[in-house]
């Protein structure tokens, strides 16, 4: 009960903070006023295309294909430090003829110096890294390409850390309440590198139910590692390792729950072509799926497993600065079975500076 009582004290002042210093940012605009009357105009593009081909044979994923595109775009208005920005989202299934997801976007963001920071309905792409596929599993990435809430980034010469809430879900009638506090960060110094993923998942009741309990759930995952544009033949090489380490409960037993397992991966790199190789081994992460499934852990299914090992190669077809479209042969191992699929994803992502510097504005 402490515990649950901090996370919900801490939570709260979070939001709190983020709000109260949304607030002060504006009125420092208008204060500022007087210095800073210039504004202009920022937009932004993101265009998306998936096309992922899964065949299973194991019982933690299903064979499916996923081909949709997706179109986020926004406008804003500028002034100093501050953006205003407002936009819109669509979401297709090819071969389907309704939309999978359609909305409105409107945030405020802040950039000066080491501190940035974001409040309200914003796209994915501001955060500086995705957490690992053991926290969010691509699908998600797919077709939520947007978080609800509030975000605060710092970021020095050395690295970055960052901290968001994202409110999934409301509560009401058959309809829990849903929200993640996230933080992540990396610094390092000549190659040598060391950070941390961390989400606390809030899964709380229905309004109409006495019959369901509540779930907390927090997972932990430091490392360290290092990384090299140049080593022998190849273009670049990365590697880490670290611990994965949860903190389960279901209050209808109310027992807390403590897995802890390895996390590994390699990135090797040589002209157009990748290899990316991830390694999970240990205890099992995801108990409790058979019941909550993913709308509580909402990473790869495939971390069901005391071991998980995912090769992917990939190839770039195109690498630009704002357009980027890569093919993936991906190899899935489990105890006993081999999976495999495969990805073809493209990327192109356009703003004013981009806009000026290939039509020479």
């Amino acid at each position: 009960m402490y515990l649950c009582a901090m996370q919900y004290i801490s939570v709260r002042s979070f939001c709190l903070k983020m709000i109260c210093g949304a607030l002060l940012a504006l009125w420092s605009m208008s204060a500022a006023g007087q210095e800073e009357k210039k504004a202009q105009v920022v937009f932004g593009v993101d265009y998306s295309s998936f096309f992922d081909n899964r065949e299973v044979k194991s019982p933690y994923q299903k064979s499916q294909t996923i081909f949709g595109s997706r179109l986020v775009g926004e406008v804003g208005i500028q002034f100093g430090p501050n953006q205003i920005m407002v936009g819109g989202l669509g979401i297709k299934d090819f071969g389907d003829q309704e939309w999978v997801k359609s909305a409105l976007t409107y945030y405020y963001h802040y950039e000066d110096g080491h501190f940035s920071g974001a409040f309200g309905l914003f796209p994915r792409q501001r955060l500086k890294s995705e957490l690992p596929d053991i926290f969010i599993y691509d699908s998600l990435r797919y077709y939520s390409p947007t978080i609800n809430g509030a975000l605060i980034q710092y970021t020095n010469d050395y690295g970055y850390a960052e901290m968001y809430c994202n409110w999934i879900s409301k509560q009401g009638y058959n309809k829990r309440e849903v929200f993640e506090i996230v933080s992540d960060g990396r610094f390092g110094h000549k190659g040598f590198f060391g950070g941390w993923n961390f989400q606390l998942l809030h899964y709380a009741l229905p309004s109409n139910t006495t019959n369901e309990h509540i779930y907390d759930k927090l997972m932990l995952n430091p490392f360290i590692g290092f990384e090299t544009n140049k080593v022998g033949w190849l273009d670049a090489l990365a590697v880490n390792a670290g611990a994965v380490l949860s903190f389960n409960r279901d209050r209808t037993d109310m027992i807390w729950r403590y897995p802890l397992g390895f996390m590994g991966e390699l990135k090797l790199r040589k002209w157009r072509f990748e290899l990316h190789d991830q390694l999970y081994t240990g205890e099992l992460q995801y108990q409790g799926y058979e019941k909550h499934g993913s709308s509580l852990f909402r990473g790869d299914p495939y971390y069901r497993s005391n071991f998980y090992n995912r090769t992917n190669l990939t190839f770039y077809l195109l690498n630009k600065d704002y357009i980027q479209c890569r093919a993936t042969a991906s190899m899935h191992f489990t105890e006993g079975e081999i999976d495999n699929s495969q990805q073809i994803i493209l990327n192109i992502v356009l703003d004013e500076e981009i806009l000026s510097g290939l039509f020479k504005w």
